[in-house]
């Protein structure tokens, strides 16, 4: 949950209001350019660096309902004529309400951007669209400063339960000036429902921090941080989430439980502990339901797939598209609030879904329970930030044999014993009343690509052929989860820009299958025709034809000697892979395409061919069987991947029949 309801005290806002000094306004006026700003030539420790940010204000007010932003940036290089272009995000039930910007160029003129910004869709999910404001700064040349400030209105009566300061940027920032001012009335927390003495109070967590300054308290509540010489942050292909590293600042609202994060988290699992147990309940419906199911099995674990399978029956309204309160009403949808509830409806989200599993264990007379998950796709738990929306995934913990086992029904397609790569080796809070209070779940489980093609090259170079992928495990599930954001047409689209991103530029790909798609236990496999104009390039009497048709995540990945963050993948992966290449009429093998085989205790790599009549076939396999990468060890996997990509790169060389007579 991201927002909460204020309790509004007219009285109270009115008195606090008039005191506030000058400065809890939204930013209006040019600051002045100074000679300084002026001298500036390139970034500190980083000469070549394409722009500087000058100076940076945020300034966030949840009493009067607006964020205010203030950017100045110096283009110092061609390269940084990039960001002339610039966006606004805008989130849903906000509103841009003001925005200049302009362009001062050395001899002293000015260029105002006089225009309105357009609207671009960011993303879309499932009926919810992010749109960003866009426009272009004018007349920008190296050297030119380019500035804008814009005012964001945010909901009336609604505030978010977290705010943060966005400290660090991907630019130098010379000075930066944050504030935040938290609602002055009482805000309605969950914790302090029904207390007599009601109460809210705002905590505040910084993590990473980037110098011994600290936010300070000014009139009004406000809270303010003034910051110099802000490094930019660079981030890295493979690398851990980056707010792991980035400096913050989180606001955050709460009651009694707000004192210290271990009072937060045994208030919130007590809580939630009680919610818990009322809604999974145990009721009759669900036990002969259960009892239905399972009938004569034994075996324990039989048991438990049949009722997981019965549990991801539920038609999941969470992988649905967003619908708006009088859709709902106007389709019927009921509220669950209980297990019997899910039973009888026959829908319900994911939460749902997860619960109604446990009741139906539990009626089955397993230990089951839920289980709060982060998600480690965005940034790595941290106790101190106290926001529930760290545990935003919901599964079941369950003894099985004597031994804990994670589930995850409320997760649409997810097979029986797999866990999403994004709840990993990642904190989840245990909301029963006894045990420990967090505990680290299992490492991610590996995924397996199977991909071939059947090639024939022309002999202009041209090729043509099919082409079939084979998904299973994690790589199938998220395609599966994916698809579900589309239509068909939409699946089709991403399906075949996927596999044309593997092939040569200018590559055709047309899918012409495709199968698995709700077959939660089963491989997901597609069937592609591609053309490829240009794959061998021609020399005399002589072709190089690529050995390989499937490229490697990224070509240029690995590069550099050295390396700041540990290399983390989403999770252990396979691929088998193999290409039968029919050579053009008059072409035969003159060089075959060298063989390549490399390992570490982790990884392993292998490349082979063979050649029989007219066609080359070439087989590879890639394995990494170690999701993360300590910093010690890159130079090491480093080697490895370069062997993987000149490997990945390599050429057969075809000659003409009348070349090897001669």
């Amino acid at each position: 949950m991201r927002r909460l309801l204020p309790i509004v005290f007219c009285f109270c806002l009115t008195a606090v209001s008039a005191a506030l000094p000058n400065d809890n306004k939204p930013d209006q006026t040019w600051l002045p350019v100074t000679p300084q700003d002026w001298q500036i030539k390139e970034v500190p420790y980083n000469p070549g660096a394409p722009a500087i940010q000058l100076y940076f204000s945020y300034y966030k007010d949840d009493n009067e309902n607006f964020v205010s932003v203030y950017r100045r940036i110096k283009i110092l290089t061609e390269a940084g004529r990039k960001y002339a272009d610039a966006s606004i995000e805008i989130e849903p039930e906000q509103s841009l309400q003001k925005l200049m910007a302009r362009t001062v160029h050395a001899d002293g003129t000015i260029s105002e951007f006089k225009g309105k910004p357009f609207d671009k869709i960011a993303w879309k999910i499932r009926g919810v669209k992010r749109v960003t404001k866009t426009f272009a700064f004018p007349d920008v040349t190296v050297g030119s400063i380019i500035e804008y400030m814009y005012t964001v209105t945010l909901p009336q009566h609604i505030v978010d339960t977290i705010s943060d300061w966005p400290i660090q940027s991907e630019l130098f920032t010379v000075k930066e000036h944050l504030r935040f001012r938290p609602y002055q009335g009482v805000v309605n927390v969950p914790t302090e429902w029904g207390a007599v003495d009601h109460h809210s109070r705002v905590s505040y967590a910084y993590v990473n921090q980037v110098d011994p300054k600290v936010p300070e308290k000014r009139p009004g509540n406000l809270m303010e941080l003034e910051l110099e010489n802000v490094p930019a942050f660079r981030s890295e292909d493979y690398m851990p989430p980056e707010d792991d590293f980035k400096p913050a600042v989180y606001f955050f609202y709460g009651g009694r439980e707000s004192i210290t994060p271990e009072a937060f988290w045994t208030e919130w699992r007590k809580l939630y502990s009680e919610y818990q147990e009322k809604y999974i309940g145990n009721y009759g419906d669900v036990r002969n339901a259960a009892s239905e199911l399972i009938r004569d099995e034994t075996d324990p674990e039989k048991k438990l797939r049949k009722l997981y399978a019965r549990a991801q029956q539920i038609r999941n309204l969470t992988y649905e598209r967003w619908r708006t309160q009088e859709e709902t009403k106007r389709e019927g949808l009921k509220r669950n609030t209980s297990a019997s509830d899910v039973l009888q409806h026959g829908y319900g989200n994911a939460y749902d879904v997860n619960r109604f599993f446990v009741a139906l264990a539990r009626a089955a007379g397993f230990d089951a329970s839920p289980l709060f998950v982060s998600d480690r796709k965005r940034r790595s738990f941290n106790k101190i930030i106290l926001w529930l929306g760290q545990v935003n995934g919901e599964a079941t913990l369950i003894k099985v044999n004597g031994k804990d086992l994670i589930l995850y029904p409320g997760v649409r397609y997810c097979p029986y014993g797999l866990v999403p790569w994004v709840y990993t080796s990642t904190a989840a809070l245990n909301v029963t009343k006894t045990g420990e209070l967090f505990f680290t779940t299992p490492p991610p489980l590996g995924s397996l690509a199977r991909r071939s093609a059947t090639i024939t090259l022309a002999s202009d170079g041209s090729a043509r052929g099919e082409l079939k992928v084979e998904l299973t495990g994690q790589e199938a599930l998220q395609h599966r989860l994916d698809a579900l954001s589309t239509d068909e047409a939409g699946r089709r689209k991403a399906f075949e820009d996927e596999v044309g991103a593997w092939l040569p530029a200018g590559s055709i790909v047309k899918m012409q299958s495709s199968g698995g798609w709700d077959a939660t236990e089963q491989p997901l496999i597609a069937h592609f025709n591609v053309e490829i104009p240009n794959f061998a390039s021609i020399a005399g009497k002589r072709m190089l034809a690529p050995s390989f048709l499937f490229a490697t995540l990224q070509k240029d990945m690995f590069r550099s000697m050295v390396r700041t963050y540990p290399v983390v993948f989403s999770y252990p992966f396979s691929e088998q892979d193999e290409l039968t290449l029919t050579l053009p009429e008059g072409y035969s093998l003159e060089v075959a395409p060298y063989r390549r085989k490399t390992g570490l205790s982790y990884a392993g790599y292998e490349t082979e061919s063979s050649f029989t009549k007219n066609e080359l076939t070439v087989k590879r396999v890639l394995h990494v069987d170690r999701p993360k990468v300590a910093i010690e060890d890159y130079l090491q996997l480093k080697e490895f991947f370069d062997v993987v990509l000149k490997g990945d790169e390599g050429q057969a060389v075809l000659s003409s029949v009348s070349v090897q007579k001669e």
